[in-house]
């Protein structure tokens, strides 16, 4: 099981619109795979995708321990697409962030709660969230196993609030080290990235910055790098979120200098899980075979 969160202390990143690509990405390439909702105000992810089932629990009954996860289909959502589930967002009340603050293992309770053996079974969770920063931002970055993926875009202001919101939790959560909860390495996906010397500056200022190591003191316990892909601000994008469709299969060849979204999708896919390459590999020839 590998759990990744897609995180941002900035709304409007792309999160939900990535996370759930990915994660039908990967479900389309044969892993079964589980995307968690854990945007608990706007829950995005959760209608994505349409549903051939919609349990009956969610998010809020999965941290407020008031489900039986010995019984999957109280918690488990199971989209149109073979291998990927669901756990939808249900707190429209925001009465998990005040649960979460005051319980004394708050911070941990999603990290502890995919530790169940209903969890085991997936290969891949992605774990959406919501673009603000709170301790509902701060369990779902300890969920992860390794790394989480920061959603960025190459805009100055996103940039500094990258900086500000996302490092500055990451040095919040520092102290955890002594109980042995080290925080996870963040790897930044460019998201909406365009053609204009503007957005290349930004990037290149970015880049400058993180390989310096100026984006903290604490530089030693707290690892950001730069992902390789990205994703450009195409209308596919757009559409793929309109009818509930991974871009992937929606675009694999196209006339313009950027990558198709399928081929984004796979090099992003290779990126954060670069041990099932061979899988992802296989998928694409077959999906070209029955394109052609």
């Amino acid at each position: 099981m590998h759990v990744i969160p897609i995180i941002s202390t900035k709304g409007g990143e792309g999160k939900s619109t990535q996370a759930a690509n990915l994660a039908g990405f990967l479900a389309d390439a044969g892993l079964k795979t589980l995307l968690i909702d854990g945007d608990y105000a706007q829950p995005t992810a959760s209608s994505i995708f349409a549903l051939r089932y919609e349990a009956p629990a969610g998010l809020y009954e999965l941290l407020m321990h008031t489900v039986d996860l010995n019984y999957p289909d109280k918690i488990i959502s199971h989209t149109v697409i073979d291998n990927l589930d669901l756990i939808i967002s249900n707190d429209p009340h925001e009465q998990l962030k005040t649960a979460m603050l005051h319980a004394s293992d708050g911070r941990m309770r999603l990290r502890n709660v995919l530790q169940h053996p209903l969890f085991s079974s997936y290969e891949a969770i992605i774990v959406d969230s919501q673009g603000a920063r709170s301790v509902m931002l701060e369990l779902i970055l300890l969920s992860a196993t390794d790394s989480a993926v920061a959603v960025v875009k190459p805009i100055l202001p996103d940039v500094r609030e990258f900086f500000r919101g996302t490092v500055g939790i990451l040095e919040e959560l520092l102290p955890l080290a002594c109980y042995g909860i080290k925080v996870p390495q963040v790897k930044i996906l460019i998201n909406c990235m365009d053609y204009f010397a503007l957005s290349r500056e930004t990037l290149a200022q970015l880049n400058n910055i993180i390989s310096e190591g100026k984006y903290s003191e604490h530089t030693v316990d707290i690892h950001i790098s730069l992902l390789n892909t990205q994703i450009y601000s195409l209308e596919i994008y757009k559409l793929g979120h309109r009818i509930g469709q991974p871009v992937h299969r929606l675009e694999t060849h196209t006339d313009r200098s950027s990558l198709p979204a399928a081929q984004t999708m796979y090099e992003l896919a290779c990126e954060l899980f670069p041990q099932w390459r061979a899988r992802f590999d296989d998928f694409m020839v077959t999906s070209a075979k029955a394109v052609s």
